[in-house]
């Protein structure tokens, strides 16, 4: 059997790892989070190169049209 002073530092190591564990796990709850927040950032990022290349994709085929009907072709 292990005695009174064992049995209380083994209580009282289970709850400092207890509590270092919780804290870590709060941390990478936290890093995930953040992590989301800027996929969500690059998503919309991606989004919004989308429209401007269609813009530009429009634009480019209406001067291209404008100039093989200036020069009649």
């Amino acid at each position: 059997m292990t005695d009174p002073a064992q049995r209380e530092w083994f209580l009282r190591e289970k709850e400092r790892l207890e509590e270092q564990v919780k804290e870590e796990m709060q941390e990478a709850i936290s890093n995930v989070q953040i992590l989301t927040q800027n996929l969500e950032h690059l998503n919309d990022v991606g989004y919004e190169l989308i429209n401007i290349s269609s813009v530009w994709v429009k634009f480019l085929q209406q001067v291209n049209g404008a100039a093989k009907m200036n020069t009649g072709r």
